[in-house]
């Protein structure tokens, strides 16, 4: 050869997706010796393919095919005649480079991956039937081991492609020969189209199982033949419609060089999100296969035709400057000719994605429901996404617009010019502005529901008659064993008792009374807040206030749902609510040593106005009664109250389902305007 094979072969790289692609080479030399054979007609072409297999792959396999060592192509094709042995000896040969493409390399691609090939060819020259034997391998080159003359009046070549030892694509050759088929097919596609397809059989030799290539082509349609240009460079798109058959997902664009497919299909929704879903036709699901042809293809491909030196990208605009395309372009042409073409489809696949997100919206993300009558917003997400990129989408629209908003009216406040027509267009931005910061609001309304609803659940008992702790409840209202300056208004929910108490500066929960204060009582009040206190410097609390005399004290108590609220004698009723809370107040009130851990005095007087809520489950008639001679009054709600007068002391009972009851109907009007369907 005039350049060592040897220095060829080792710039050959080859990658997992080109396990076949020695076979391929192999194959279309084939179809081209066919072609080239003049005196025979179509249907007498023959190619047939024989796989040698070897050891198991080492990469994970579940279907248990073994790995192909050595493969067998037989056409009756022209053969190694002279003209073809001299260019089989030359590197980069133009001799089939203008009818065919051909450059003169597919057989060093092919001792990228096997350590020989073997040839015998029987063949016509010059009316005289010849034999020739020959072998390739990078260290000898060519070598001709025999030529004579044939007594078989018949053309048959074969090409042996001995020992695969590229263990990059070795253990990927564990294929079945279905598999084969398939790959065979859609490469050899554009024959196909062109009516220039030998009959191709594959046969295995361990098994001898065998398959026709040529009756995959059944299933295929020739659908349409569309052309498009980008400057000066036209592409040719054949679109094939095939049935959907085993495990297929989706639709594919194949970059065609030379006649044939080069890498792997490129899957179509990633192009255009539209085309998730099989097209439909007379009840069948169908994919589509779009092969681009283009002579600008064929000047870019990589010698060893396993891709393209073409950017996927149009960086900075300066690719159309060089006269340079890049595959975005050409994808987004094809994606606008097959939204052209299948236009029934794309309208079908629109509305039911509209439709879905539509129906996610109402159900689970109803702040987004200004989105419902914005077609051109639900438009521009991709169909068939899951909940979690749907939520993604959505809140991506609903920023970029907010943003967008707020540029226009901070443009406007810049201006300065106040005009009848300013005002009317920025009302009008101010409106949509309040739609996208209501969004915030809905969101933490919804979370609420959550949590009511959580709430209930808590209060029920499970299938085996038990009922949560009393630290489930209590963590759900507020975690245990913190204060508020550990903890921000989003992470607590004392809402649930109320409102008011949600703007306490000061919260304590669970926590011994010393923890906070050097009282050293270690007795730990379910929930402890004040109002504007100045009280704990340690933190607790800041106030106008330098005198250290809180506002307002406020001490909840909760009682483990499914029992009787601190009955420890469960035949004795004769105890008073106030003994579950006031002994908090009293450590307060007549701790020996009230400071805090700066020491800073505490005040909490009698005067203080002081709150207590006690939470329970259950109240038998004779507790009831009991209290009720104690002084408990009864609201018409079914709570109970009494009033210390001279210690400014309220404390009140309520049940936990009253409790439910009270923070729904707070919510109620809210929830019936954004959940509303």
């Amino acid at each position: 050869m005039d350049l060592p094979v040897q220095n060829i072969v080792s710039e050959i790289d080859l990658k997992p997706s080109d396990a076949l692609l020695p076979l391929f080479e192999t194959i279309v030399n084939a179809i081209i010796s066919l072609k080239q054979t003049k005196d025979m007609m179509r249907q007498d072409r023959m190619i047939t393919i024989q796989i040698y297999r070897g050891e198991s792959s080492s990469v994970l396999n579940f279907s248990g095919n073994k790995t192909i060592s050595s493969i067998k192509v037989i056409d009756n094709g022209e053969g190694f005649t002279d003209e073809n042995l001299k260019s089989y000896r030359t590197a980069y040969t133009h001799k089939n480079k203008k009818d065919f493409g051909c450059k003169g390399i597919g057989r060093f691609t092919i001792l990228a991956a096997f350590n020989e090939i073997r040839i015998t060819s029987n063949y016509k020259q010059k009316n005289k039937w010849r034999f020739r034997e020959l072998m390739l391998d990078p260290i000898n080159e060519v070598t001709v081991l025999k030529e004579q003359d044939s007594d078989e009046p018949m053309r048959q070549t074969t090409v042996q492609l001995a020992g695969c030892h590229n263990q990059s694509i070795k253990d990927y050759t564990a294929l079945s020969i279905n598999e084969i088929a398939e790959s065979i097919m859609e490469h050899c596609l554009i024959y196909f189209l062109c009516n220039d397809l030998p009959i191709i059989k594959i046969i295995e030799i361990e098994s001898e199982e065998s398959t026709i290539v040529n009756d995959l082509y059944q299933q295929v349609s020739k659908e349409r033949e569309r052309q498009f240009s980008i400057g000066k460079n036209i592409f040719d798109c054949y679109i094939i419609k095939t049935a959907k058959v085993h495990n297929r997902k989706n639709h594919y664009i194949h970059y065609c060089a030379n006649s044939r497919v080069v890498g792997i299909g490129k899957n179509i929704s990633k192009v255009n999100s539209i085309f998730s879903y099989p097209i439909i036709d007379n009840g069948r699901p169908y994919y589509l296969d779009v092969y681009v042809v283009s002579e600008y293809l064929n000047k870019k491909v990589y010698n060893s035709r396993n891709g393209f030196s073409i950017p996927q990208e149009n960086e900075n605009g300066f690719l159309n400057n060089d006269g340079l395309i890049s595959f975005d372009q050409i994808e987004e042409n094809i994606a606008k000719l097959l939204v052209s073409e299948y236009d029934e489809f794309v309208k079908a696949t629109q509305d039911r994605n509209i439709k879905e997100l539509k129906n996610y919206i109402q159900i689970n993300a109803p702040r987004y429901r200004r989105f419902l009558n914005r077609e051109d917003f639900l438009n521009s997400i991709p169909p068939n996404l899951p909940d979690d990129k749907k939520e993604e989408a959505l809140y991506k629209i609903a920023f970029n617009e907010k943003r967008k908003i707020d540029q226009k009216i901070q443009g406007f406040i810049d201006k300065s010019e106040i005009n009848k027509d300013s005002i009317e267009i920025i009302k009008n931005e101010l409106i949509e502005k309040a739609a996208y910061d209501s969004d915030s609001l809905s969101e933490y309304m919804i979370q609420r529901k959550a949590i009511i609803d959580l709430f209930k659940r808590f209060l029920e008992a499970d299938q085996h008659g038990k009922y949560r702790l009393e630290e489930d409840i209590h963590n759900l209202i507020f975690p245990r064993g913190v204060t508020g300056r550990e903890i921000n208004y989003e992470s607590h929910n004392l809402w649930l008792l109320d409102e008011r108490f949600a703007t306490y500066t000061f919260i304590a929960s669970d926590m011994p009374i010393t923890a906070f204060s050097e009282n050293k009582s270690r007795k730990e009040p379910d929930l402890l807040l004040a109002d504007s206190p100045p009280m704990f410097n340690n933190p607790i609390c800041f106030a106008p206030e330098l005198s250290g005399e809180i506002s307002s004290m406020v001490i909840f108590e909760f009682k483990r749902p499914g029992e009787i609220a601190h009955q420890k004698n469960k035949s004795d009723y004769r105890w008073e609510y106030s003994h579950l809370i006031e002994k908090y107040f009293d450590e307060f009130l007549y701790g020996d040593n009230k400071k805090n851990y700066r020491g800073s005095h505490v005040m909490v007087r009698k005067e203080t106005p002081k709150f207590g809520f006690v939470i329970v489950d259950a109240i038998p008639e004779r507790l009831e009664a009991y209290n009720e001679g104690k002084g408990y009054r009864k609201t018409p709600f079914g709570s109970f109250y009494k009033i210390y007068p001279e210690l400014n002391l309220h404390i009140e009972v309520l049940r936990f389902y009253q409790l439910i009851e009270a923070v729904e109907k707070r919510h109620t009007p809210f929830f019936d305007k954004l959940f509303a369907v």
